[in-house]
């Protein structure tokens, strides 16, 4: 083959790289759309209520983006941004169910949280109502150390109450459970104190 034409070869193949690598666009408006449905499924709660299709759905647009910018690093003619746009489908696909599962989840928290802080409040005030019915006398110190209990728990589910109104659904869920379990103990206390007190006067 003559210097000639091994020289048109490598022009013609040459000029062919480039037209076909002309052609290879980075998918702009794919990977705007799913960073407006990452940011939706995050602004639902997601990394909260759903954290672990929360980390996947990351961490593909994460591995998307990584390989947007590693061909942005490649000639032209060598790009290739097939790979990027299947994730960032991926991407697209999951966001919107993400998101969907996440405000479902956050409506659930919210009503569990809402019913704890009700038993709560509920429990709390059966426990004052026997503690004023308590006996006086030699348990006047237990009965102090309930009192200061029940006012700690009092300051506590005004807490929880903010909690819920801030949103923070599973914090406000996991103490108003305690709360409620801490003020049935007390409660507990208050009735053997109360039938203590019923056996003596028999």
């Amino acid at each position: 083959m003559s210097v000639l034409r091994r020289a048109t070869t490598r022009m013609a193949f040459l000029s062919l790289a480039i037209l076909l690598g002309g052609c290879a666009q980075p998918p702009a408006d794919r990977l705007k759309q799913a960073q407006q449905l990452v940011d939706a499924a995050k602004a639902a709660g997601a990394p909260e209520y759903t954290a672990e299709e929360w980390s996947k759905l990351e961490g593909t647009f994460e591995r998307a983006k990584d390989e947007l910018a590693n061909q942005e690093k490649l000639l032209t003619v060598f790009r290739s941004y097939a790979k990027a746009d299947e994730m960032l489908r991926r991407v697209v696909q999951d966001g919107s169910q993400v998101a969907a599962m996440a405000t479902e989840k956050k409506a659930e928290a919210k009503a569990a949280a809402e019913s704890n802080e009700k038993e709560a409040r509920t429990v709390l005030a059966s426990a004052q109502k026997l503690l004023s019915k308590a006996p006086p006398g030699k348990d006047r110190a237990a009965l102090k150390n309930i009192q200061k209990q029940l006012h700690g728990l009092r300051d506590s589910l005004g807490s929880i109450h903010q909690l819920i109104e801030q949103g923070d659904y599973l914090s406000a869920e996991t103490q108003a459970q305690a709360l409620k379990e801490k003020a049935v103990s007390v409660s507990g206390e208050l009735r053997k104190a109360v039938e203590k007190t019923k056996g003596r006067k028999a």
